[in-house]
């Protein structure tokens, strides 16, 4: 029975404030979904275990990382503060953001060099707490038939003798033998526990310094080509046939500007032989007799085998 001396209004507000207690204690207790942990986490939780990891990610604390993990790599080879440090230099960790929930698979999002990432990241029980289950890049990256044996790859410095690698969310620097040529852009990307990136990421491609070496490369020799008194110049891509004239009379000058048309193709087997290419357009100039005869040449798609691996790029012309 209810007690009559108090009016029904005042019950359901008596109601209502018991109700905003408990909601307010549940909510500061961490036990509503939707609270954000994103400072230290002592907690044992699904949450807190999956903060830990990210934040000693984000420190370069590789000891601290490994120890969230229910199954750390046997190669740690890359998990390392020294590797870290180097692959959060451009590719920073920060604003890490963890729901509090009891899943199992735990939502996080974070900033890695000022693009926002989210990922679910999957924990299982381990005595009192839980640890890190996520597979790290699907099991590894392979890098077996990515790269060349004549440019072993380093990453952050350390150079790779494995054909299989484990790799933290970062941006590692990419860097082999000759600044001449790169993997892929020059940096490896993971952005979450899971991502193993592809071959395209690893692409042997030419660099900005290639590219500038093959131009030198290109202007050099022919700038020596040029300086040679013969109708056909020893070694070089160009010639005048059909003539009796004196060859020590002879001028040739270049009219196009090959080093900003030089196309380099990486050989597929042998990078000491990659392929040079080029268009030229030249002028010879010699007397025959008493008069001296200009002539331009059609214009010459030159073609060679460049060096890429020595340093200058050595150059020979095949045609």
């Amino acid at each position: 029975m209810s007690d009559p001396t108090t009016p029904p209004r005042r019950r359901r507000l008596r109601g209502w404030m018991v109700f905003a207690i408990v909601a307010a204690v549940a909510i500061a207790a961490g036990g509503i979904t939707g609270k954000i942990l994103s400072g230290a986490s002592g907690g044992t939780g699904p949450s807190d275990t999956v903060l830990r990891f990210f934040q000693a990610v984000r420190d370069n604390d590789a000891k601290g990382a490994l120890a969230e993990l229910a199954t750390p790599p046997t190669d740690t080879t890359f998990i390392t503060h020294g590797v870290l440090t180097a692959a959060h230099t451009a590719g920073a960790i920060t604003d890490i953001s963890v729901p509090a929930t009891s899943s199992t698979v735990v939502p996080v999002s974070y900033k890695l060099g000022g693009e926002t990432i989210t990922d679910r990241v999957s924990v299982q029980p381990v005595g009192n707490g839980y640890k890190v289950s996520t597979s790290l890049n699907s099991g590894g990256i392979t890098l077996k038939g990515k790269t060349r044996p004549q440019l072993p790859l380093s990453i952050a410095g350390v150079t790779v003798t494995t054909d299989t690698v484990v790799l933290l969310p970062g941006s590692y620097p990419l860097t082999t033998t000759t600044d001449h040529l790169r993997y892929g852009s020059g940096a490896l990307v993971v952005k979450r526990l899971g991502d193993a990136p592809s071959a395209n990421d690893l692409k042997l491609e030419l660099s900005d310094a290639g590219q500038s070496a093959a131009a030198d490369a290109v202007t050099s020799s022919l700038e020596a080509c040029a300086q040679q008194k013969s109708f056909a110049p020893t070694g070089c891509p160009f010639k005048l046939t059909a003539t009796t004239a004196d060859p020590s009379t002879v001028t040739w000058t270049l009219l196009s500007k090959p080093a900003q048309d030089v196309k380099v193709t990486i050989s597929a087997t042998d990078v000491s032989r990659s392929t040079v290419e080029v268009p030229l357009q030249m002028r010879i100039s010699y007397l025959d007799g008493a008069t001296t005869v200009p002539q331009d040449l059609a214009t010459i798609q030159a073609v060679g085998t460049i060096d890429l691996l020595s340093n200058p790029a050595t150059l020979t012309w095949t045609s």
